[in-house]
Parts: C-alpha cells; structure tokens; sequence
C-alpha cells in the first residue's frame, strides 16, 4: 500500500462540518472561524485531492462524487476520535458502549454521535462494530443496534 501523507487535520476538520451541515457559513460558526476561512480549509483540501469535494451552487452546496466517498469514513473517524477522547477523559464510569452493524455506525451513526457528545459531555460513546448478537450478560454492551425481524435471543 503506498504511503500517503493526510492533508492538515484542520482541512478534514472542516471538512467534516460542511459535508454535515451542507453549509459553509454553517460550519464556520460551529468551529468558531469565518465563512471564508472554513472555504480556503476545503480549498486546501481540494487541491490535495485533486478534485472538487463540492457542488457550489446559489445558496445550496451538494457533496461530489468523491465528497460522497470520504464524508462517511471522516465522520466515523472523527466519532472514533471523539469517543476515545471521552472515554480517556471520563474513565469507565461514564462510558455507553453501542454495539452496531458497521454499515450503520458508518452512514448514520458517526453523523450524529457528535452533537450527541456535546449534548453530554460527561458521557463517552464506545463504538463496537460487529454483526454477531450481543450477550449482554457477559459483554459490556449497553446497547445493540441491528436488522431484522426482531427475534432476538436476550
């Protein structure tokens, strides 16, 4: 595997925020910077790529192609980040550990587990990815998300 070398963590950072947002003016409030210093970040960002990240239209952007590629593994990266911050930070008292299929911790999940987190603080979220059924009993999982018909043992 070739080695690359990631853009500035603040590029993905803002990255993160304006694919979640859909909103450049939206993400910079978030992070605390202007509207144009959030567009330069993606700009940086764009020209590490090689490719634009996002449709610029009036008053609306859309993600790209390749925008559409890198938000999910972004947002999960940042959740992981943010999870494993919390869960150092708060040790194992405060800590929720949700079982999920990777596929839903990655499309839907890691998009929403930030405003989780800043709604509480005090909590850390451990993401466990798997898709075999949890023994509550004798794992410490606090929560399983799955699919299916509902039948399920425990």
């Amino acid at each position: 595997r070739q080695n690359v070398q990631l853009p500035p963590l603040q590029a993905i950072r803002v990255f993160e925020a304006v694919a979640r947002h859909l909103s450049f003016t939206k993400a910079a409030e978030e992070l605390g910077m202007t509207q144009a210093a959030a567009s330069y970040q993606i700009k940086l960002l764009e020209e590490r790529i090689g490719a634009p990240l996002f449709l610029r239209r009036p008053k609306q952007i859309e993600l790209t192609e390749p925008g559409q590629r890198l938000a999910p593994a972004v947002s999960e990266a940042f959740a992981l980040l943010s999870g494993a911050y919390a869960a150092a930070r708060a040790g194992a008292d405060g800590v929720l550990c949700v079982s999920t299929l990777l596929t839903f911790a990655s499309n839907w999940l890691a998009q929403h587990l930030g405003s989780f987190q800043v709604a509480h603080p005090s909590l850390a979220v451990r993401v466990d990815t798997s898709n075999r059924v949890v023994d509550f009993a004798r794992e410490d999982i606090d929560i399983a998300i799955r699919s299916g018909g509902g039948n399920w043992p425990g």
